[in-house]
């Protein structure tokens, strides 16, 4: 009788136990995955989009959908600055914006990668993502704001200006009124003399056609979409930036991540940058093509140009303290 019931006790603790098991399995196999919403201000059309879905495919297959994303296009999910705090707060939002953007999320110096010709070429800009320094600004703004910042590599094409009236020298940029999107060029375009207006893109064209506006600076195939050509006709190949992106998300969301998913998402992240980066240098010489058809004058600075631009970039430093003194030369040192 003892021994029937000894066997009854150990019946029961492999059921028990077998009952455990196929419980945990079924909890590990039915995990929910973690979905990012990625938040893009450029419409569907835009080759981020593009290269986007590429990422998308790739981190999913890579994770075996441990990690899913919705790609939402045009500001869906609301302006930057309300996406930014939806980050902060813990939200599942990954985004990306110029460095400028995050100067005030526990570290001034990102500003650095938005100011011109401080990230001349997209080797520079690489160079600068794959630093210390650059690191060291990520850590410091997820101390201080709870916000990963991922990488900033994703540079556009590099941007000139277009004009109404030739810009043949640096000289010509004194008292050019020139439309700028935000503090990072303004300090740029001021160093040089210009008299600097910050309004909507989509209201360059008839600023310029009523000569409230002389010029603007963007990409080539920026310029080309919102046919500026028509407008005005001289184009100086500053190059001044490529402004790259800066891409965050939750640092919450992030860390809780297994160590192989933060790899596959933060590789992922850096090797689209270079992708999207050579797209925009691609197409340079087909916008170039398009305008001079329509019309367009084009001017290369010369040599001595080149040495006055980027002495406007390393003055524009100035125009923000906040930033590490001796910022600028910390970052020539890692790019030339």
């Amino acid at each position: 009788m003892k021994h029937t019931k000894r066997i009854a006790i150990v019946m029961m603790a492999l059921l028990v136990g077998f009952t455990l098991f196929a419980a945990g399995q079924k909890e590990v196999g039915t995990a929910k995955p973690v979905v990012l919403k990625i938040s893009m201000a450029e419409t569907s059309a835009d080759v981020k989009a593009g290269v986007l879905q590429d990422l998308i495919e790739e981190v999913e297959a890579a994770t075996d959908g441990r990690l899913k994303f919705e790609l939402y296009f045009s500001n869906e999910l609301g302006s930057l600055a309300d996406v930014t705090e939806q980050m902060v707060m813990g939200g599942n939002i990954l985004a990306g914006t110029s460095g400028d953007f995050y100067a005030t999320y526990g570290s001034p110096d990102i500003m650095a990668t938005a100011l011109q010709y401080a990230l001349p070429s997209a080797d520079a800009v690489q160079k600068f993502n794959d630093s210390p320094l650059f690191a060291q600004i990520v850590a410091d703004i997820e101390k201080g704001s709870g916000l990963k910042i991922l990488c900033m590599n994703w540079a556009a094409a590099p941007r000139s200006v277009i004009s109404t009236k030739p810009v043949r020298t640096i000289g010509d940029f004194k008292n050019l009124k020139l439309r700028v999107p935000g503090a990072a060029a303004a300090s740029f375009f001021q160093a040089l003399g210009s008299a600097t207006e910050s309004i909507p893109f989509s209201e360059i064209y008839t600023a310029m056609s009523q000569g409230v506006l002389e010029a603007a600076e963007a990409p080539l195939s920026t310029l080309y979409a919102y046919s500026l050509h028509e407008v005005a006709k001289n184009i100086y190949l500053s190059e001044h930036s490529l402004a790259p992106s800066c891409w965050a998300m939750s640092a919450k969301i992030f860390n809780g991540l297994t160590a192989e998913d933060q790899k596959i998402l933060q590789d992922a992240m850096n090797k689209y940058g270079r992708i999207f980066t050579q797209k925009g240098l691609e197409t340079e010489a087909d916008y170039r093509a398009k305008m001079e058809a329509a019309g367009v004058t084009f001017v290369k600075p010369s040599a001595a140009d080149v040495e006055t631009l980027k002495k406007a970039g390393k003055a524009s430093f100035d125009m923000f303290p906040n930033m590490t003194k001796g910022l600028y030369d910390q970052i020539a040192s890692i790019i030339y």
